[in-house]
Order: C-alpha cells, then sequence, then structure tokens
C-alpha cells in the first residue's frame, strides 16, 4: 500500500498543474474590483504634544528617572530629616560651633593652631 501511496505522490510531485489563464484573469479581474471598493485612509496629522521637545531636552527617560529620585529623597530630607540622618551629620547642621570643630581631624596641615590659639586668649580674657 505504501510502495502505490509513493508513486502517486511521486507523479503528482513531477507534474505540478498551472492553473488555467481564463481562472487567472477572473481571478485577477475580481481582485482589482475589490481593491478599487475599498476606500484610501487619509493621512493622519501627528498631534503635537506640548512638552516633548522639553523631555527630549533633558534627556528622556534615564534622565527624568534620575529627576524624579532626586525630588523624592529631597521632599523625604525635608519632611523628616532627623529620622535618616546619623548624628554627626545633625552635629554639623544644628549643633554649636564647637561640636563642628571637633569632628573635624585637627591635624597640623590644616591650620587649626590659630583656632586653638583664639579659644586660649578668649578663656585667658574671661
Amino acid at each position: 500500500m505504501d510502495e502505490r501511496l509513493e508513486a502517486l505522490f511521486s507523479q503528482a510531485r513531477s507534474a505540478p498543474e498551472e492553473p488555467d489563464a481564463a481562472l487567472m484573469a477572473r481571478v485577477l479581474e475580481d481582485a482589482l474590483a475589490v481593491q478599487a471598493a475599498r476606500p484610501v485612509p487619509a493621512a493622519e496629522r501627528a498631534v503635537a504634544r506640548r512638552g516633548w521637545g522639553l523631555w527630549a531636552a533633558l534627556g528622556g527617560w534615564p534622565a527624568m528617572g534620575g529627576l524624579a529620585t532626586a525630588a523624592v529623597a529631597g521632599l523625604w530630607i525635608g519632611v523628616s530629616p532627623t529620622l535618616g540622618v546619623g548624628d554627626a551629620v545633625n552635629t554639623l547642621l544644628a549643633g554649636p560651633a564647637d561640636d563642628v570643630i571637633s569632628l573635624v581631624d585637627a591635624s597640623e596641615g590644616f591650620g587649626f593652631d590659630l583656632y586653638e590659639m583664639a579659644l586660649a586668649g578668649e578663656e585667658d580674657a574671661g
């Protein structure tokens, strides 16, 4: 049975049938009639979007992501400044000047010897 089917398949593969020229003409005529009946869509005008020039000038999505992150961080720090900040920064922002100086490493290269002399002069005068 397989041999007979294979013989039929090989015969069909060897001689493909071409459609009749009259059939092809009718199909083409029908296709052209359908194309002519279909309305041609009008070209759509691009809608001008406000702000896209500024958006592109600022760098697009990556830059806006960084800007949004910085804005949220600034709002967070502004609303609750002492919750996320350590003692050293609190001392720098709100403490007396003597506490600020004590946070800095007073090695010889910074000229704090003048500050110490001024403090010694204030103690002698007081």
